[in-house]
């Protein structure tokens, strides 16, 4: 039920904040991220850090939720982060990717503490505030400039995986 809800508010954040005459400039950075998602799901299958978990029904599970997120809740909201990203000012900038690290981070923080997202494996609310900073970063970069984005994200996800190994067990 509450998934239904969620996709119901991003549906209206959709209709109010999205300039859908552009929405093909923010495009290859949504594939971007859904290749960065999956990525890690297919990696860390067997061996989460953190997971989506359904508790209004047994088959709404990590996998369907992940993929509403991955495939209609984060698009529409990257398309709302990127169009509306301040051009001017550095601290602006700074400003703005505070505020949507922040309003991730808290509605993390939220579903958390209702036991629809889970860490494990020693992760933690803290480590989703720094990844929530790396990644809205990353993908400003990734929409001003793709080839700097993956040059960056090739050590960044080299460090994520030195810092948080899969064990080789989990990946059979």
């Amino acid at each position: 039920m509450y998934l239904l809800l969620v996709i119901v508010v991003w549906i209206l954040f959709a209709y109010k904040f999205v300039d859908w005459s552009q929405w093909k400039k923010q495009y290859p950075t949504i594939l971007y991220f859904i290749v960065i998602n999956l990525s890690y799901n297919f990696l860390y299958y067997n061996h989460t850090l953190w997971a989506f978990r359904g508790v209004t029904a047994d088959w709404i599970n990590h996998s369907i939720i992940n993929m509403a997120f991955t495939f209609f809740i984060c698009p529409v909201g990257l398309i709302i982060y990127l169009q509306r990203f301040p051009q001017q000012k550095a601290m602006n900038q700074l400003i703005y990717i505070a505020v949507w690290v922040i309003f991730y981070s808290v509605i993390e923080t939220l579903f958390a503490y209702k036991g629809m997202y889970v860490y494990d494996n020693g992760w933690n609310g803290w480590l989703n505030i720094i990844l929530n900073s790396v990644l809205f970063t990353v993908l400003y970069i990734h929409y001003k400039n793709p080839v700097r984005a993956i040059l960056i994200s090739i050590p960044l996800a080299i460090l994520f995986y030195l810092f948080f190994p899969v064990p080789l067990d989990s990946l059979k």
